[in-house]
């Protein structure tokens, strides 16, 4: 009879739910479906707690009354009360980690199929209590609403990531890290365990790696976190994890084997995997530096970017490899073991005639390839042993086998993603923008709105992508405040994202929800820092039947009040009220700024608008743009579109050539100015070009130059610059424009748009 009505209940959902703009309930993730009533019941010590678990749900069920002995003050009675609650196992779940909770005034029945789906009930039901049951207060009664909730998740892989080697975190602190994922839905934690700074695990093999390896003395990024905690203390580091030898302060710690499993015995009871990372073969001065004759010239060193990576050809190397890895592989139970194999720096391997007689024996062509041959020998190794192998990105270039897992990060080389599944390997998401939340600027809306994949992603590969990462790199990340403070609240986000059908994510809805969610972590101890930002971001729709552009505007604040104007003029109280997406006509520059208490906060949003003779005609390209930046491919500058901050969102076109485009307006008319945007950001080498040129023609077969703007931005500025290249057409009567860009650097070129008028 119980399963009946579980049966129905599902049934139910799937005709019906409830999207999160409707109702104040507020959880996070936001379920699958979920439907409200006007009812509640109300939970008291008296309420009978019935399983029908048949067995598999004993510590999930432990988890609850654990629970319900915070929020009450005493676990649930098993005696027939006024009401119930049950936890029921069904069958009827096919989606792996589903539930399925119901909330009338008499019962609150939750089911699931699996032990993790009866979790995430629990978890849900937690978050329907309120945040003060987390510092341990307890009342006598607390009404919940009557609901019902079908819910699984969008993606298997949902992770954060933190690495413990450039600062050192507290067994302690990764427990608290695992509750927090947990009650967020997060099932994966990645935890990068050695790099060049430290090495954190215990081998028994190898007792020094963790004697000497696990210590340093003071380095670079030990020296500017001691430098940002004169003017913040957060930034101090922790003096736990420093002792004195000698007179001399050493910076460090490690963890047991027994502390390892029993953190995986704990987060195994959260249902958050633990994913060990060795990071090879580069990352690895730790080790190299008390084992020299693990690299090709006996010693370590930093090469021209990163340090001298293992040698790949010396079987002391594989000894050494497997050794430890069999003692990883012990620890930890995880299906997954992340090698790393990112970052490689070769030119020890290019200058080792060991390396290139091996290379020629065994016809690998080139350096690349020779850690390809690296990469897949220790992937076997672990494979046989059970093991699913995770590498970044990187190691696609030197060619891998499709049975490893590959986590995207570099963002700023496209068409990677695309790479990746095409190859056959599975996917997990980690690009640096936005999902490094090592970095202050990430952005909360970034997270939560972030694309899974561009245009030029094979759809019919899109079950590839396995989930999402965040990661947590901890160069400047010194203590767990400063942690607490990047990874809180952008993890909500990520969960979200993560856990929740993209035609149930709701951007206004999640920050009201959210506000909640702040008291939550208040409650649990947890050093966020959340300070809203200002900062506008625009969002362009061309209307080509009206001849217009349609802006609308995002912001992380919670129902903003925004003005704005059309002319460039500072906005003020006097000037448009935003009140959603309105149109331009022509061309405009739109200024605009969110209003509290009625005066401007910064930052002001400037952002230039052009429905101009050019939008939506033809271009034709005398050089290629980067298949790697492709934007809207052929309409990409003349789409009316205007890009951002960042060449990855899609509007700015990339060429690493000269431009040499021609834009076809369709019949001849006259023409009055010309205006080109290009960026600069010289890290990644993108550069202004040298100059912009600018023909035009009547028939397309003879040109007259009419404009040449020279170039005038430094190409030793550091930050990020934009550069409108404009002027006046003269006049001229003309159908063809042909715009040339010098790609004087051989560098990377991007523009977002050809503004012909």
């Amino acid at each position: 009879m119980k399963y009946t009505y579980l049966i129905v209940v599902l049934a139910l959902l799937a005709s019906a739910c409830t999207t999160p703009e409707r109702t104040n309930v507020s959880i996070v993730p936001w379920p699958a479906q979920l439907k409200t009533a006007k009812g509640q019941f109300d939970l008291k010590p008296e309420t009978q707690l019935v399983v029908a678990d048949k067995g598999k749900f004993g510590g999930e069920v432990d988890q609850f009354q654990q629970l319900m002995q915070k929020a009450l003050g005493q676990s649930l009675s098993t005696e027939k009360g006024e009401n119930s609650i049950e936890i029921l196992q069904s069958d009827t779940f096919s989606a792996p980690e589903a539930y399925a909770i119901n909330i009338t005034s008499k019962k609150i029945s939750m089911a699931a199929g699996d032990a993790a789906g009866i979790f995430y009930a629990v978890e849900t039901l937690r978050q329907l209590l309120p945040p003060s049951v987390e510092n341990g207060e307890h009342s006598e009664t607390y009404s919940l609403p009557e609901l019902s909730i079908y819910d699984k998740p969008r993606f298997g892989w949902r992770g954060m990531h933190l690495d413990v080697s450039r600062h050192f975190f507290s067994i302690d602190y990764l427990k608290r890290y695992v509750d927090r994922l947990a009650l967020y839905k997060l099932n994966k934690l990645h935890l990068h365990l050695t790099d060049d700074q430290g090495w954190r695990i215990e081998i028994k093999k190898y007792p020094q790696l963790t004697e000497q390896g696990a210590w340093r003395t003071f380095n670079a990024q030990d020296s500017v976190c001691i430098e940002k905690s004169k003017e913040d203390s957060i930034y101090a580091l922790d003096p736990k994890h420093i002792e004195m030898r000698d007179g001399v302060p050493y910076y460090g710690g490690f963890y047991t084997q027994e502390q390892l499993r029993d953190l995986v015995k704990y987060a195994q009871e959260r249902h958050v995997e633990i994913v060990p990372e060795i990071d090879m073969p580069g990352h690895m001065m730790a080790a190299i530096s008390i084992f020299p004759n693990l690299s090709t010239t006996g010693k370590s060193a930093w090469g021209k970017v990163f340090s001298t990576p293992l040698n790949p050809v010396s079987e002391d190397t594989y000894t050494f490899v497997e050794n430890v890895l069999n003692e990883v592989v012990d620890i930890f139970p995880s299906k997954y073991i992340h090698i790393g194999a990112d970052e490689v720096e070769k030119h020890s391997w290019e200058e080792s005639q060991e390396c290139r007689v091996f290379m020629l024996k065994n016809g690998i062509k080139d350096y690349e390839h020779l850690q390809g041959y690296f990469v897949d020998r220790v992937a076997k190794f672990l494979q046989a042993k059970g093991k699913e192998v995770v590498v970044w990105d990187d190691a696609l270039e030197g060619g891998i086998d499709s049975t490893l897992h590959v986590m995207y990060w570099r963002n700023w080389v496209a068409g990677v993603p695309e790479k990746v599944v095409n190859n056959g390997n599975d996917l997990i998401l980690t690009p640096g923008d936005p999902l490094y939340f090592s970095r202050p600027d990430t952005r909360l809306f970034s997270v939560y709105n972030m694309k899974l994949h561009g245009s030029r992603f094979p759809l019919d590969k899109v079950d590839q992508i396995k989930g999402l990462q965040a990661c947590v790199w901890s160069e400047t990340v010194p203590s767990e405040q400063v942690a607490d403070q990047l990874i809180f609240p952008r993890a909500l986000a990520l969960a979200e994202r993560a856990w929740t059908d993209s035609s149930q994510l709701n951007w206004d809805a999640f920050k009201v929800r959210m506000k909640e969610q702040l008291k939550r972590l208040d409650g649990l101890g947890v050093n966020y820092y959340y300070k809203p930002t200002a900062e506008l971001l625009p969002f362009m729709d061309v209307d080509t039947v009206e001849h217009r552009i349609g802006i609308s505007f995002e912001s992380e604040i919670s129902q903003p009040t925004i003005y704005y104007t059309t002319d460039g003029s500072q906005p003020t109280t006097a000037s448009n009220l935003y009140s959603g997406q309105f149109f331009v006509s022509g061309s405009a520059s739109i200024c605009a700024a969110v209003f509290e208490d009625g005066k401007l906060t910064e930052p002001v949003l400037h952002k230039q608008v052009d429905y101009h003779k050019a939008i939506g005609k033809p271009v034709s390209y005398q050089t290629p743009w980067n298949p790697a930046y492709p934007a809207g491919d052929a309409g990409a500058l003349t789409d009316g579109l205007r890009g951002g901050d960042s060449y990855n969102d899609g509007m700015w076109q990339g060429f690493t050539n000269d431009l040499d485009v021609t834009v076809d307006l369709g019949k001849v008319e006259t023409l009055s100015s010309f205006s080109a945007t290009f960026m600069q950001i010289i890290g990644p080498g993108v550069f202004m070009p040298d100059f912009v040129e600018v023909a035009v023609s009547e028939d397309g077969l003879t040109y007259k130059n009419v404009l040449h703007v020279e170039n005038d931005i430094s190409p030793e500025e550091k930050k990020l610059v934009f550069k409108n290249f404009s002027g006046s057409l003269q006049g001229e009567s003309a159908r063809y424009v042909k715009v040339f860009a010098r790609n004087g650097k051989k560098a990377f070129l991007f523009v977002d748009e050809l503004v012909i008028n």
